[in-house]
């Protein structure tokens, strides 16, 4: 008992050497780590604390190491989209379709961004940094950008296909040494047998060695074959380049430019051409995003606003349009895939010099894949879709054939009216003050695309000539006209118009003279005054449409 007293207040004392009897005795363990503060610690619970510290130190400073492995992967990643950047930009200078025409410096009424001599850029190339790269219009600068990422893309795929070639040829060489490593034992152990089968061993050993030589044959042979491959794709491609190039300069030397000459009124490059000139990237509304198009769910965040989507309206091959709001304002909001603001150059168009304040508030964004377009509604006004619209046939026709004159003073053609991308705008859910359209992709900006003079260069009119309803040099105005017939006719009947055609000329199929009115009972000066309305838009011949819509227009008011 005194014995084990004497070790209690030894190990309690945290005396480290003691002296018991004339021995020595020294302690195994750190009392003071055991018997820290009030708390006693047991050896397991001291190992996980030093475990747990050497863990976090680890951490710590694979994070660290993690943390600079990016910045320098974020430096050189940031280096070489400036290099790339430099050569797309350089790229979009020297070549000949890239740069907008020569122009005079004399101002244009049709350019909302003053002369177009001021927009014209050199072809000089520069280093990066100078003047001439920042001039370029950040349509342009998008499309760099668009098109440098893509570079990236490509040249990390071939790196990695490079990658797996490697793998594999480093698999082929183990499987390569195992062999000779079992051909080598297999030698080995036919040694130590009998001198009978030394000749068997002479024979594999040189059965070996010509299979060897028909491996080293089989790979040199391998070899020149895909030398020759790359010789004759290289040829290739650079026969292929030589004939592009070819057909390209024949194309300038005879095909016309998209500025002047008879080309496809819609082709988005000689659009984008004609934007550039006249400068949409400075109109108010306009933004240019760095990144792609955002999915378009409940909601969508667009320059610091955050909008509501309700329902899906529109959807089509090329673009959506949706029903939204934001705040107390109602909004239609069209996403298209291609990167020409042409329905925002459009509208302007068609809000110039308006007095009416009925037709909503336009802005654009402009991403690397596509392009959104935002029509927000006037102080209490709220967009409806032109079918649901309760108003009278009368009353829409009106507005509609209000919108056609409107477009046609500013030099514009719709070219494709069709009741889905029409909208009213009521003041109050009330008073019907304005129709517009949301999509303008077939559109024609006279003003600037003076080369269209017929109805054979739009698309659009491509079915109304094949039934003998145009004539292929009939003017581009007419297509509208017909287009507010089929309109108008679908507003009246809840079907697709049906041109006929008897001996007073065209018009729509139930509208005819041989034919009675029961679709308007009671009302024979109704009918009459339709019949008239679809024939003189049918049958404008070489009339100004102008003076057709006048004419057309004092006929309905009289209802």
């Amino acid at each position: 008992m005194a014995q084990m007293h004497v070790d209690t207040q030894s190990v309690q004392s945290g005396a480290g050497p003691e002296e018991e009897g004339g021995a020595r005795r020294v302690s195994e363990y750190c009392k003071d780590q055991l018997t820290r503060g009030r708390e006693e610690l047991s050896f397991e619970e001291l190992r996980a604390e030093r475990y747990f510290l050497q863990r976090q130190k680890n951490d710590e400073e694979r994070l660290q190491t993690l943390t600079e492995m990016k910045e320098k992967l974020s430096h050189e990643l940031e280096e070489k989209r400036k290099l790339l950047l430099w050569r797309e930009s350089q790229q979009v200078l020297q070549t000949p379709g890239s740069r907008p025409p020569a122009v005079s410096s004399e101002p244009r009424p049709d350019c909302p961004g003053g002369t177009s001599g001021d927009l014209h850029q050199s072809s000089v190339p520069q280093e990066p940094g100078s003047s001439s790269t920042s001039q370029l219009s950040p349509i342009q600068e998008t499309s760099v950008e668009a098109g440098a990422w893509s570079l990236l893309e490509d040249q990390d795929q071939s790196q990695d296909q490079s990658q797996d070639q490697s793998q594999d040829q480093d698999q082929r060489q183990d499987q390569r040494q195992d062999q000779n490593q079992s051909q080598d034992q297999s030698q080995d152990q036919s040694q130590d047998q009998s001198q009978s089968q030394v000749q068997s061993q002479d024979q594999s050993q040189d059965q070996s060695q010509s299979q060897d030589q028909r491996q080293d044959q089989s790979q040199d042979q391998n070899q020149s074959q895909d030398q020759s491959q790359d010789q004759s794709q290289d040829q290739s491609q650079d026969q292929s380049q030589d004939q592009s190039q070819d057909q390209s300069q024949d194309q300038e030397e005879v095909e016309p430019g998209p500025v002047g000459g008879a080309v496809d009124a819609c082709d988005p490059e000689a659009r984008q051409q004609l934007l550039d000139i006249c400068d949409v990237t400075s109109s108010p509304g306009f933004h240019c995003e760095s990144g792609p198009l955002p999915p378009v769910d409940s909601f969508l965040q667009l320059g610091g606003d955050i909008y509501l989507i309700y329902s899906k309206v529109v959807d089509e091959e090329m673009f959506s349009i949706h029903n939204g709001a934001t705040n107390d304002d109602n909004v239609l909001i069209k996403v298209e895939r291609g990167r020409v603001p042409w329905d925002f150059h459009q509208f302007g168009r068609l809000k110039e010099k308006s007095s009416v304040d009925g037709l909503p508030r336009i802005s654009c964004f402009l991403f690397l894949d596509g392009c959104i377009t935002v029509y927000t509604s006037p102080p209490e006004h709220v967009f409806i879709e032109l079918t649901e619209s309760q108003d009278s046939a009368v009353r829409k026709a009106l507005l509609l054939l209000q919108l056609v004159t409107e477009l046609h003073a500013r030099h514009v053609l719709h070219a494709a009216l069709r009741p889905s991308i029409l909208f009213a705008s009521y003041r109050g859910l009330m008073n019907l003050e304005r129709v517009f359209p949301v999509d303008w992709s077939s559109s024609v900006d006279l003003a600037v695309q003076q080369e269209v003079t017929s109805a054979q260069q739009l698309a659009s009119a491509h079915s109304y000539i094949r039934v003998g309803l145009l004539e292929p040099t009939s003017p581009p105005q007419l297509v509208d006209l017909v287009g507010v017939a089929e309109t108008v006719h679908v507003l009246l009947t809840s079907s697709r118009m049906v041109p006929v055609r008897d001996d007073h000329g065209w018009t729509a199929d139930g509208f005819s003279q041989d034919k009675s009115c029961d679709m308007f009972p009671g009302t024979r000066t109704m009918w009459k005054a339709w019949r008239r309305f679809f024939r003189s838009l049918l049958n404008a011949g070489g009339r100004c449409s102008t003076s057709v819509l006048s004419d057309v227009t004092e006929q309905l008011s009289l209802l």
